[in-house]
């Protein structure tokens, strides 16, 4: 599932949720890996870049690959993310 387009003016990709190693629900472009620590730093167009080697989201939050998954309904709920208008 996806919320948005990303809001990058390079880039197409979706907006998608993520879960984190520490369980924080996150955004993600599924095109150029910016990432949204929160539901209102996508809404300010404050996003964050990850990089090798620690993947750093904010403190405490990593993207590393292989320790994360994309959100389910339920996760989604959980984040209090479910009333959003999400396209499957």
């Amino acid at each position: 599932m996806w919320l948005d387009e990303c809001p990058s003016f390079w880039d197409e990709g979706r907006v998608r949720p993520l879960v984190t190693e520490s369980g924080k629900v996150v955004l993600m472009c599924d095109s150029c890996s910016a990432v949204w620590p929160t539901l209102a730093d996508f809404k300010e167009m404050e996003h964050v870049e990850p990089d090798e080697p620690d993947w750093t989201v904010a403190a405490g939050v990593h993207v590393r690959p292989g320790t994360v998954r994309w959100a389910s309904v339920q996760d989604l709920e959980v984040a209090g993310m479910g009333g959003l208008k999400w396209r499957p």
